[in-house]
Formats: structure tokens, sequence, C-alpha cells
């Protein structure tokens, strides 16, 4: 998966994790944009410990 192709996939993942408010997806999807690396392992974790 390409930067592009994860960022484009980003926030709906980020509405998918359980326990996320609207608002949290949206500070996170803010702060993860700003790290590619960290946004390419974000995908790589399972749904409990994206999360965290």
């Amino acid at each position: 998966m390409t930067i592009q192709e994860s960022a484009l996939k980003l926030y709906p993942t980020l509405c998918e994790v359980e326990g996320l408010t609207e608002d949290e997806c949206y500070h996170e999807l803010s702060k993860i944009l700003d790290h590619p690396t960290q946004m390419l392992i974000f995908f790589s974790l399972p749904s409990f410990v994206q999360l965290e």
C-alpha cells in the first residue's frame, strides 16, 4: 500500500475503530497524516491495538 493509498483509507479506517469518537477520529487523522511512516505502521496493527 502506498502512502497516498494509506492517506485515502485512513479516515474511514479510523471511523471503524471501536471506541473512538468522531472528534477523536479527526484529531488522530491530523496527527497521523503528519507522519507517513506511522500511518503505514497503523495499518499493520491489529484492530485492538489501533485504539491505543
